[in-house]
């Protein structure tokens, strides 16, 4: 038995789910880069760095306005000034925070330095437990902040080059055992139908089992009562070749009301 859907029967809706990630340094890329290394592959992090997120930072070749990964130009108050010779990138993996990190819940824990670096939602790293290199100004403020967290492509660079308690310099953080966590956003699309069944229809079954073996599609005797009527246990939706696409199952069997109009909600997240 077909119904066919209309407009009115139809909505979708968008939504952001969040989920917890928490990862080793085994399971990140980590880079160090340096400016005038001898070593390619340091010289060239640091020119990657430098191009995609802090050509408005404060090197000697900044291009100002120019838009970048760093510089979106989305008025976010995240700060570019330090950037210096060396510093240290890192790489999450895409399949490790799907669309984007979500701002704020960003939080690296160094346990060769002690150091505690979070995110304030700007897009800055900031230290918690710093004992060094600290002004009187807010700890995510421009001189404070410690690097910086490009949420949408799943990089953050530790580029303050001080020393963080006298003894470990920034440059030290995330080059031996350390751990991140934070959540990963991912928008769900949900796709909603509603199924009308008026008193008039959708009464006849599609069990097998209640018609008599002679072919002509008689109810058995005893099943002609109103004593009986029709159940319904499962709803599946088909395209337009009436292929099915998926259904629904009922956590019980419902009878098929003949004098009330019924409704049944299905929802598929996407």
């Amino acid at each position: 038995m077909f119904k066919q859907f209309t407009t009115e029967n139809q909505n979708t809706y968008e939504y952001k789910a969040n989920k917890t990630f928490t990862l080793t340094q085994s399971d990140l890329t980590r880079h160090e880069f340096i400016k005038d290394s001898t070593n390619e592959i340091s010289k060239s992090y640091y020119d990657f760095a430098r191009i995609n997120f802090y050509l408005s930072g404060s090197t000697s070749d900044n291009y100002g306005s120019q838009f970048n990964i760093g510089n979106d130009g989305s008025g976010r108050n995240t700060f570019l000034n330090k950037f210096y010779d060396n510093g240290s990138v890192v790489f999450i993996p895409q399949n490790k925070f799907d669309e984007e990190i979500k701002r704020g819940s960003f939080v690296l824990t160094d346990t060769t330095t002690g150091a505690r670096i979070i995110d304030d939602s700007e897009g800055n790293l900031y230290s918690t437990n710093a004992t060094f290199s600290q002004s009187v100004s807010a700890l995510s403020s421009q001189d404070n902040y410690v690097g910086n967290i490009f949420y949408n492509v799943g990089v953050f660079a530790i580029t303050e080059t001080a020393s963080f308690d006298g003894s470990n310099d920034y440059t030290d953080v995330t080059s031996g055992n350390y751990s991140v966590q934070y959540q990963g956003t991912t928008q769900v699309n949900t796709y909603e139908w509603s199924c009308d069944a008026t008193p008039n229809g959708l009464n006849n079954t599609t069990n097998p089992t209640v018609y008599n073996s002679n072919g002509l599609g008689q109810l058995k005797d005893n099943l002609t009562s109103s004593n009986y009527p029709t159940y319904i246990t499962e709803i599946g939706l088909y395209d337009e070749q009436k292929s099915l696409i998926g259904y629904a199952k009922l956590s019980k069997a419902i009878p098929k009301s003949q004098k009330l109009p019924m409704k049944f909600l299905l929802r598929m997240d996407y």
